[in-house]
């Protein structure tokens, strides 16, 4: 589908284009766990994939319980490590693009995971290729993750299973300039008996998206629906939700059953801060608390919904999930699924400071740091910051439909990237000296 997908690119960015859309075409959603894959038959064969291809081209590679992998160049000297994942969120429905063809169009790769986060696994591959056969002051390592989207067991299992923690690199998964500060994430379930008066409602497929489509079944066996718009869980603000006018039309039609969706409606869907529920906890550096109302499923008596809460220095995960418990009443129970821990750099790290030079080179812009509700890696490898691929200003539609990257970015982020390896490196160097 449309013009030739490397036109006008150099030969590395070529290899990495092709990378991108061998991987894209896998569909990396999550499925049912089969022997060797843990995480579904697709996180296997990208994960294959990969470790084929970095075997290939001569680096030393290691799996972790099948789960995360990784693939290094250089033998001596510090570890600088640069964490991806190969899984996706579900691509859901209303593409004009096949979420899994890998169409390029105009020079605009579509696809989902083009930018979330396969492009970073294909830069970082092609990059470090480069460093292979060199001899190099440290060890330059690709982490390859297939668990972040749904809780990041894949690099816990890396921290647990006592594999080396780096002391410098970054987490291609973001944006540029330089992400140091990630907030605490806690991703809870609330649920609670409801009278069973034959009310069907279902609504979102994840915690972290913003849910798209919600509709239910009235016990006369008509249905509603209603459409929203999807978006990332960190930033509810960016989407619409299909769940909130939904439970709206339910409890003004009296379709309430013991008042549950009227609690819904009242301390779930009135605000995207927590503030209903008393979590809402601004603090100078993250700001505001963020709230997503992710899944909501009512059938056969039991009503279940999936909060993503997103929270700074202000609060800590016991008060949220106290507040919560509180402002629900006693008859929800409130269960903890996931839960991630606030990560904060200090601004003059010597590798960020590495990262922002490497930025401001290649762009010619000046380069600072900034601190996001989204969650990376780096909240797990306390050394890393979040650094790229998104350019500012761009727009790639992660986490909804019709997730894009411009092949034109890709080779900047490429640039930017290769620039910041170089800097990596030298870092390394001067502290042998």
């Amino acid at each position: 589908m449309g013009a030739a997908p490397c036109r006008g690119l150099s030969a590395r960015d070529e290899r990495i284009v092709d990378l991108l859309r061998r991987l894209v075409r896998i569909n990396t959603e999550h499925a049912d766990p089969e022997p060797g894959a843990p995480y579904g038959r697709g996180c296997a064969e990208a994960l294959d994939l990969v470790m084929r291809e970095c075997e290939a081209l001569g680096f030393e590679t290691r799996r972790v319980d099948e789960r995360v992998a990784w693939a290094q160049v250089g033998s001596t000297g510090p570890l600088a490590a640069f964490p991806v994942h190969l899984d996706v969120v579900p691509a859901g429905e209303g593409w004009d693009h096949d979420p899994y063809a890998a169409d390029v169009l105009d020079g605009v790769l579509y696809g989902r995971g083009c930018m979330d986060n396969k492009v970073g696994a294909a830069v970082l591959v092609v990059l470090l290729a480069e460093h292979a056969a060199r001899d190099l002051p440290c060890r330059l390592r690709v982490i390859f993750g297939t668990d972040e989207e749904t809780g990041m067991s894949d690099l816990r299992k890396y921290v647990d299973a006592g594999e080396e923690m780096p002391t410098m690199g970054f987490v291609p998964d973001a944006s540029f300039p330089v992400v140091r500060g990630e907030k605490a994430r806690l991703h809870l379930r609330l649920s609670r008996a409801v009278e069973d008066d034959g009310l069907v409602l279902r609504g979102g497929s994840m915690a972290n998206m913003v849910p798209a489509e919600a509709r239910a079944t009235l016990p006369d066996g008509r249905e509603v629906s209603e459409r929203g718009r999807s978006a990332h869980g960190s930033t509810p603000e960016r989407g619409e939700s299909a769940i909130r006018p939904l439970v709206a039309r339910l409890v003004e039609s009296g379709m309430d059953p013991d008042g549950a969706l009227g609690e819904v409606a009242r301390l779930l869907c009135a605000d995207l801060t927590g503030a209903a529920l008393g979590i809402d906890e601004p603090d100078e550096v993250f700001g505001h608390t963020s709230m997503n109302l992710g899944t909501i499923e009512l059938a056969s008596g039991r009503l279940t919904a999936e909060l993503d809460v997103r929270f700074g220095c202000a609060i800590t995960p016991g008060e949220v999930v106290g507040r919560v418990r509180r402002s629900l009443g006693g008859a929800w129970e409130v269960e903890v699924i996931q839960e991630k821990p606030l990560h904060l750099v200090p601004e003059d790290d010597p590798c960020v400071r590495v990262l922002l030079s490497a930025y401001e080179r290649v762009t010619g812009e000046r380069g600072d740091c900034s601190v996001m509700a989204g969650g990376t890696y780096a909240s797990y490898l306390p050394a890393l910051v979040a650094f790229g691929p998104k350019l500012p200003g761009a727009h790639s539609g992660a986490h909804g439909v019709n997730e894009h990257v411009s092949l034109e970015d890709v080779a900047r982020a490429a640039d930017i990237y290769s620039e910041a390896i170089r800097g990596i490196i030298g870092l390394a160097a001067s502290r042998e000296d």
